[in-house]
């Protein structure tokens, strides 16, 4: 398991075209709990126009996530006749797309954790044992959030919203 680890951690520092220190910190963090915090420091344009800036952050995602570039129907010989792909086409315009959905994986939901490296940090931090949160009744982010609670050893209590209230009530 460890060398699985080791693998994910080196391929991403040598699939990265920048040698940033988020990279380099994720690839030395192999190995460390989940809770560990790491020092974080907000962009230069975030500092002095927002309060309660977080100064840690775990490290449960998956990152960098790929960067793909998009394969346009012309490039295939079949030239588009209408809409947003013709018009690239005549700009020569190249599209990437960002897979944000990778982020996290099945278990945390896509760009979920992104936030919830935040948000959890802080929450350990304060010495919190348990986390609420309120969404709908398939909510992304309430699953998201209880799973990444439990994998950080924290309890989880989800208010889910539903337009069934009333019939799961009588059902009571």
């Amino acid at each position: 398991f460890r060398h699985c680890l080791a693998s994910v951690a080196l391929s991403l520092m040598a699939s990265s075209t920048t040698t940033s220190s988020s990279v380099m910190t994720r690839a030395l963090s192999v190995g460390q709990p989940l809770t560990t915090r790491y020092e974080y420091e907000p962009p230069a344009w975030a500092q002095g126009r927002f309060e309660n800036l977080p100064n840690c952050r775990l490290h449960m995602a998956n990152l960098p996530t790929p960067l793909y570039q998009w394969t346009r129907h012309g490039d295939n010989g079949i030239s588009p006749k209408s809409g947003i792909l013709k018009r690239l086409k005549e700009l020569d315009i190249t599209l990437y797309i960002k897979r944000d959905d990778m982020t996290g994986g099945c278990e945390t939901s896509g760009n979920k954790i992104r936030k919830l490296e935040f948000l959890l940090a802080d929450a350990l931090e304060q010495g919190y044992s348990k986390v609420v949160t309120i969404g709908g009744e398939q909510s992304n982010h309430c699953r998201a959030t209880a799973s990444a609670c439990r994998m950080l050893g924290l309890e989880p209590h989800l208010i889910l919203r539903t337009k069934r209230a009333n019939e799961i009530q009588q059902a009571v």
